[in-house]
């Protein structure tokens, strides 16, 4: 489902990999400066509606992945209120004997929301950006040496190798009779049993992968030619004069607003 999202033709995948790492830069730079609980809660909901419309991401899936995430959330607010570092002057009301302040519940909203913000713009990025484009842009654009982002890509490659494998250590494990593990120390032996397979299964294609890179010349000691160009386009001006936008209307909002 994921990679049916990342390969769609909506306009968030079509703007550069670099330029959606850095707007997440950005963003969690832009909301250290940020301590009400509004600023977050408007660039929270404008990240949702943005990965939805622009992005093609169904509106259900962004809300299940938050949901967790509302829960740790939400613990900002609990520790803000329970154990404060300062209790504030305005109570709201009186819970088992304890007061509630409204300085304390917007301390752990702002933190709160915050942390959602950083999820979200986390699911925009990786919702929206292909692992291979991904690395393409980092070595064309960010000049990263090729050794690391091919080392990457091809790391990348190996997780549903690896999950494969598994799947056969586990069957061959079950046709020789060996069954279902009981108790904590049966699953210590049976990832005493994966553990082994799987390492020198691992070793070996690193070995393998590394010949072949150095082989064909993934040093970066050589200009190269690239079947795929990963370039800059109107799209990612689009983008970023948006980002400044949104950045601008917040920041004009908390001065005539929340000052």
């Amino acid at each position: 489902m994921l990679q049916h999202y990342q390969k769609s033709d909506h306009f968030l995948q079509q703007v550069n990999p670099t330029m959606k790492l850095m707007s997440l830069l950005t963003v969690i730079f832009y909301m250290v400066l940020i301590f009400d609980p509004w600023t977050p809660f408007l660039l929270l909901v404008v990240t949702i509606i943005g990965i939805s419309l622009f992005g093609g991401v169904p509106l259900r899936f962004i809300l299940l992945i938050l949901l967790p995430f509302s829960l740790f959330a939400f613990s900002f607010v609990w520790m803000n209120v329970v154990f404060p570092d300062e209790r504030g002057e305005t109570i709201l009301f009186t819970l088992f004997n304890m007061p509630v302040a409204l300085e304390n519940v917007q301390t752990g909203l702002s933190l709160g929301l915050r942390s959602l913000v950083f999820v979200s713009w986390s699911l925009l990025f990786v919702c929206t950006t292909e692992p291979t484009k991904f690395m393409l842009s980092l070595v064309q654009n960010c000049k990263l040496p090729p050794r690391f982002g091919y080392g990457m890509m091809a790391a990348y490659r190996f997780l549903p190798l690896f999950r494969e494998e598994l799947n056969q250590v586990r069957a061959a494990h079950r046709i020789r009779g060996l069954g279902e593990p009981k108790g904590l120390k049966g699953k210590v032996d049976e990832t005493k049993r994966y553990m082994i397979p799987l390492l020198a299964s691992a070793i070996r294609k690193a070995e393998r992968v590394a010949i072949a890179m150095e082989s064909k010349g993934f040093d970066g000691s050589t200009e190269r030619s690239y079947y795929r160009v990963i370039s800059w386009t109107k799209k990612d001006l689009i983008f970023g004069f948006g980002l400044f936008l949104l950045y601008a209307g917040l920041t004009l909002g908390r001065i005539f607003f929340l000052q």
